[in-house]
């Protein structure tokens, strides 16, 4: 072989037969399929046993309400653990009396969101109401010029919060002052159109006489008129549960005779509004619906009378048109059945 000749290679490597390769795909593939198979058999048998050992009906609620019991329970548990840290603390709740000291002024009241918020009635100063109600839209804020809006955002019931601040929103003569004292929100609202009484009779009481039918009472020990008979003290100037709110007014007993109560020197508007209604949440029961009768009387001319059944918080209205722009004696009488109790009676003159 000559120098100029080429280099012979190695020889190429045999072709595999094709029928081997088949065969090997082919065992593979049935290998694959058996344990498949027998995967889904195993499935098929546990499934079979898991459904022949399954309890009964009767076994399987029951089973089924424990667990829906043990995980309420440990949800109940996880949000009590939670809820501390969503509501005020006491450096929270002073700070809101130390501002209210300060800037509260005559006119002014309180509103809490959520309603169920009490604590802020020990907050606020003894010459600011508190109004622990859900809704301010329809609200009777008599008297009241600025409601301090305070919010709990943390606590349960911030829908009911939300709807607060969009009642007072819509009834503001200005955006509102918006104020954050640790977990709680304060909010200062002016109201657009204020309505200010020209007298409160509760708080006429002291300058009153008061009779039981043709008997006078007397003003007791303690200063409230003390009527012959039971129940014993029959008008006094209080703050009583009426319907799940605190109501001031005149908490009287009429028992056995109509109650008059005469103001001397009441200056008078439009009308005398008030409402009517049994001392105590829930009233003592009784059977059946009870009447009761508000009749006023202006320097001794009959002005008005409304019939109300002591059910709930019921309002009432009369007219005193004729009388505006004058100081008069009113003379209110309250009739209503022995086992009425205690009622709650307020009224104030308008403009």
């Amino acid at each position: 072989m000559s120098a100029d000749s080429p280099t012979p290679g190695p020889d190429p490597a045999p072709k595999a037969a094709p029928g081997i390769v088949r065969r090997v795909l082919r065992r593979a593939r049935d290998a694959a399929a058996e344990d498949l198979r027998t995967r889904a058999g195993a499935a098929r048998d546990a499934a079979r046993r898991a459904w022949s050992a399954r309890p009964s009906p009767r076994r399987g609620i029951a089973i089924a309400f424990a667990a829906a019991l043990v995980a309420a329970g440990a949800g109940g548990i996880l949000w009590q653990a939670r809820l501390p840290g969503r509501l005020p603390s006491a450096l929270d709740w002073a700070a809101l009396s130390a501002l209210l000291e300060r800037d509260a002024r005559p006119g002014d009241a309180v509103a809490v969101a959520p309603a169920w918020a009490e604590r802020a009635r020990l907050a606020a100063p003894a010459r600011v109401p508190v109004l622990a109600q859900a809704r301010f839209d329809r609200a009777e804020l008599t008297g009241v010029r600025r409601v301090w809006l305070v919010a709990l955002p943390g606590a349960p019931g911030r829908a009911s919060w939300l709807d607060a601040e969009l009642d007072l929103i819509a009834r503001a003569a200005r955006p509102a002052e918006r104020m954050a004292l640790g977990r709680l929100e304060v909010q200062r609202f002016e109201l657009a159109g204020p309505r200010v009484p020209l007298a409160f009779l509760p708080d006429l009481l002291a300058r009153a006489e008061v009779r039981r039918g043709d008997q006078p009472c007397p003003a007791g020990a303690d200063g409230a008129p003390a009527c012959p008979g039971e129940p014993g003290p029959s008008v006094r100037r209080s703050v009583r549960q009426v319907e799940a709110l605190p109501r001031p007014c005149l908490v009287a007993a009429p028992a056995d005779a109509p109650l008059v109560i005469s103001f001397p020197s009441v200056p008078l508007g439009s009308a005398l509004a008030g409402h009517l209604g049994r001392a105590g949440d829930p009233p003592p029961p009784t059977t059946g619906a009870l009447p009761a009768r508000v009749a006023l009387r202006v320097d001794e001319q009959e002005a008005g009378t409304v019939e109300l059944p002591l059910a709930g918080w019921r309002a009432f209205r009369l007219d005193t048109a004729r009388f505006a722009g004058s100081a008069r004696e009113v003379e209110l009488t309250l009739t209503a059945p022995a086992e009425a109790g205690a009622l709650c009676l307020d009224a104030e003159a308008l403009p």
